[in-house]
């Protein structure tokens, strides 16, 4: 029994130690977890305010793409309206020179509508230049944000990387973790089944010993049974001890009696033997006188001595019966003696049987009550077992659910982050061909304020010129404005070669000692050959 208590102690404690230990590994688990959800939630929260900050600069980027394409709108607009004038104009001078039909002043109201367009095309090209140098800085801004938003992009890659090697980590983990408490499954199995074996062997030692009680209690019953069979004997020895007794009171009071009867008949016998004697005396000396007397003295002499034997005989009788109900009482007593010496051990042994049954009802019950709390202990640790495979499974499979989820949302992010890096990539495109188009517009623009200088000098020496010589180098100049497809057009006015440009009609050639005086000399009517 204390080697089973002792075997149970340490089940108990074991069992205690292992529920304990899957505490602490499930509560650190749990830890792990809350963390590594704080750090999700964290990761998205600045996700989600990357992906705010993102739509923000895509609407700012759209906002601006649109504005710059309005103003690219614009500018195609008025640039074709300014080479539309210049042709006009053009057209209008070549009629001119044809027709030679106007004076000196239209060519001067002419001039001064030109100067006028001139300087609002000059304003323009300078509000036009300011709002290139604005659009340049918020290109610039726009590109530092994007550098901004791609190191976040690599940051974040390099945190969802992190990530995922966390979540490996815990994955792994938490398969060893779920290989070691299926080792410990089975383990525990293995100690639930030694112990149904050790609960079997115990049941069957307290069948035994349930059916060793029921023979005990079996002889216990033949030995009561037997017991009252001795005791109705013994009352019957007893009741016949007591007629026996009555029987020799009565013999004693007879005997008693005999014996009176017997000393009075040897006080009469004596009180007779003296008279006889007396008598004999007498007789003897009265002699023979007194025969008649003596004959009747002996008669009574033998009647009473016949009664003296009797007596005797009697007694004698009365002491055989005494001494054989003596014997017979002394038997009887023996037997009483036996038969109570045999009761008291009977008495005795029944204690003692009833002390054992005492102890085996006990030892029965510390088993009972050793083999129930076996069985809660078991069935408890049997359900905590089963809680806890069923918490960790739930655990595992919400685990799983928050591993494959996580996966899921960083390989969205991934997505969302390569998407955001195209369209940022191909924002950047766009905003350097936006950039091509300002360059070549500010080089237009540039290339057009010296054309406009150009005029404006022209316009100064217009009165000491030649009008016909500036009106056929003018024509000849159609071809080298922008847009025409002469070779003049890609050089710079200060590489133009002013000492030798040929007449519209004629192979003549004009002398020129300056740009100005060769715009100046455009303006003015040809002369005809």
């Amino acid at each position: 029994m204390k080697q089973i208590d002792i075997m149970v102690a340490h089940k108990k404690s074991e069992w205690e130690g292992r529920t304990h230990a899957l505490e602490t590994c499930l509560k650190i688990r749990e830890q792990e977890l809350k963390t590594l959800r704080g750090q999700l939630d964290v990761t998205h929260k600045e996700v989600g305010m990357l992906h705010q900050q993102v739509e923000e600069h895509e609407k700012i980027k759209q906002e601006m793409t649109m504005e710059y394409k309005q103003e690219l709108k614009k500018l195609h607009e008025e640039l074709g309206i300014l080479k539309r004038s210049y042709e006009k104009l053009q057209k209008k001078q070549m009629r001119e020179f044809r027709g030679n039909t106007k004076n000196h002043r239209e060519d001067r109201s002419e001039i001064e509508r030109l100067t006028a367009k001139i300087e609002e095309f000059r304003q323009k090209s300078l509000d036009w230049e300011k709002q290139r140098l604005i659009y340049q800085q918020q290109v610039s801004s726009l590109e530092a944000q994007r550098k901004a938003l791609a190191e976040q992009s690599e940051i974040i890659q390099a945190q969802l990387a992190n990530r995922k090697q966390k979540l490996e980590s815990v994955e792994l983990s938490s398969q060893s973790e779920i290989q070691h408490l299926s080792s410990k499954l089975e383990r525990a199995n293995d100690t639930i089944c030694a112990n149904e074996l050790e609960i079997e062997r115990l049941t069957m030692r307290v069948n035994d010993l349930v059916g060793t009680s029921m023979t005990v209690l079996q002889e216990q019953q033949q030995k009561e049974e037997k017991l009252r069979e001795s005791e109705k004997l013994l009352e019957a020895l007893q009741e016949e001890k007591r007629e026996l007794r009555a029987a020799l009171q009565s013999q004693e009071n007879l005997i008693h009696e005999g014996r009176m009867q017997k000393e009075q008949l040897q006080e009469k016998v004596k009180a007779a033997d003296t008279q006889h004697a007396v008598e004999a005396i007498r007789l003897r000396e009265e002699s023979l006188a007194e025969k008649k007397y003596t004959s009747q003295g002996q008669g009574d002499l033998d009647s009473v001595l016949s009664q003296l034997n009797f007596t005797h005989t009697s007694e004698e009788l009365l002491q055989a019966e005494v001494t054989r109900l003596e014997g017979s009482l002394e038997s009887v007593s023996a037997t009483c003696k036996q038969l109570s010496q045999e009761l008291m051990e009977k008495y005795e042994e029944l204690k003692r049987m009833e002390a054992h049954n005492n102890e085996y009802r006990a030892e029965i019950k510390k088993l009972k009550e050793q083999i129930l709390q076996g069985e809660q202990s078991y069935s408890s640790a049997l359900e905590g077992m089963k809680m806890e495979i069923s918490h960790l499974t739930q655990e595992l499979h919400q685990r799983d659910i928050s591993i494959a989820s996580t996966k899921g949302s960083s390989s969205d992010m991934e997505k969302r982050l390569k998407a955001e890096i195209q369209k940022a990539e191909e924002k950047a495109v766009e905003h350097k061909e936006i950039l091509d188009q300002l360059e070549s517009l500010k080089l237009e623009n540039r290339h057009l304020s010296e054309m406009v200088m150009k005029f404006e000098l022209g316009l100064h020496e217009l009165e000491s010129g030649s009008v016909t010589q500036a009106a056929a180098i003018l024509a000849h100049c159609k071809l080298c404005l922008p847009g025409s497809s002469n070779s003049c057009a890609s050089a710079s006015p200060s590489s133009w070669d002013y000492s030798t440009f040929p007449c519209c009609c004629h192979e003549k050639k004009y002398v020129f000692t300056s740009p100005s005086a060769m715009i100046v000399s455009f303006l003015r009517p040809p002369q005809p050959c």
